[in-house]
């Protein structure tokens, strides 16, 4: 082969090793329905597991503001919780407290300081309210245009706090 001539590329397929582990096939389909039918079936109250979630977020909250620790660090005590309630509320029909919950989490994951800072709390504290109302009174839904309202102040209460504590460029 010369120089000029471009040369053929060699196509490698690597093993795939999940196939190999898991085989050939599919589902039988009377097995994915019986599994479906299971799911719209079964009835598991959420709200237990939601207000342990919420006592867990309320504590680490609490945790933090007698801690005078870097704030990364107590951080990771609130986020786990809310991020259960996020995770898991939705799937339980309470989408109101998945909202609620993601507007905490990105609040949580944005704020930047080294010192825990009390306004932050603040908006924590307000954050961990509205989801005890919503918790305590079984909202599911989206809430409706309360809910609505409820998401948009909780948006502009975390966009106030960084308006006011910008990172330094």
């Amino acid at each position: 082969m010369s120089k000029d001539q471009p040369r053929k590329p060699r196509f490698i397929k690597p093993p795939n090793v999940l196939k190999q582990k898991v085989g050939v096939g599919g589902f039988d389909e009377k097995l994915i329905i019986r599994s479906q039918e299971f799911i719209e079936k079964i009835e598991v109250d959420f709200i237990p597991y939601a207000e342990k979630y919420l006592q867990d977020f309320a504590r680490g909250v609490k945790a933090a503001a007698g801690s005078n620790d870097n704030f990364s660090k107590v951080r990771n005590d609130i986020i786990y919780p809310v991020m259960q309630l996020k995770a898991n509320g939705g799937m339980f029909q309470y989408q109101l407290v998945s909202e609620v919950a993601d507007i905490a989490l990105q609040f949580l994951e944005a704020v930047d300081s080294d010192t825990v800072n009390p306004e932050a709390l603040d908006v924590l504290r307000a954050h961990e309210n509205t989801l005890k109302v919503i918790i305590t009174n079984k909202l599911k839904g989206s809430g409706g245009a309360e809910g609505f309202k409820l998401v948009q102040e909780l948006d502009k209460a975390c966009k106030r706090y960084f308006t006011k504590y910008k990172k330094p460029e």
